[in-house]
């Protein structure tokens, strides 16, 4: 395998996992440990800063990426739907910070839209 698409394998597969260990072990961690509202919006506000530090230095080497591989070899359907799919992920995180400021926690679609994005991430990686 190339380097380029390795590497756009490995950092996808990076950017789900690290979604993946935040929705299902730190977000439920974070309701048994801190059953006060106010006390928990605080830790995940907090973890959330740690987060984004690394998840935005992730994000941009995946799309750093993800356009190097269409330079370099053409952009091709699936890549197509890579980039499209990191852009509708971009949107919907964006909106989750944005919901969860607002609200007592984001809405559960969100969530999922993302989840189910991230899988199409997945598959788009493998065929770009």
């Amino acid at each position: 395998m190339d380097l380029l698409p390795g590497l756009n394998i490995l950092l996808v597969g990076m950017w789900v996992g690290m979604y993946l260990f935040t929705t299902f072990v730190v977000s439920p961690a974070f309701t048994e440990l801190f059953p006060d509202h106010a006390t928990r919006t605080g830790h995940r506000r907090a973890v959330g800063r740690h987060y984004a530090r690394v998840n935005g230095v992730l994000t941009a080497a995946l799309f750093a990426v993800v356009l190097a591989l269409g330079l370099t070899s053409g952009f091709r359907p699936a890549l197509g739907l890579e980039l499209g799919l990191l852009v509708l992920i971009g949107a919907l995180v964006a909106l989750h910070v944005r919901r969860g400021q607002v609200e007592t926690r984001p809405p559960a679609w969100i969530t999922n839209l993302t989840l189910a994005a991230s899988v199409g991430l997945c598959g788009a990686a493998v065929l770009a």
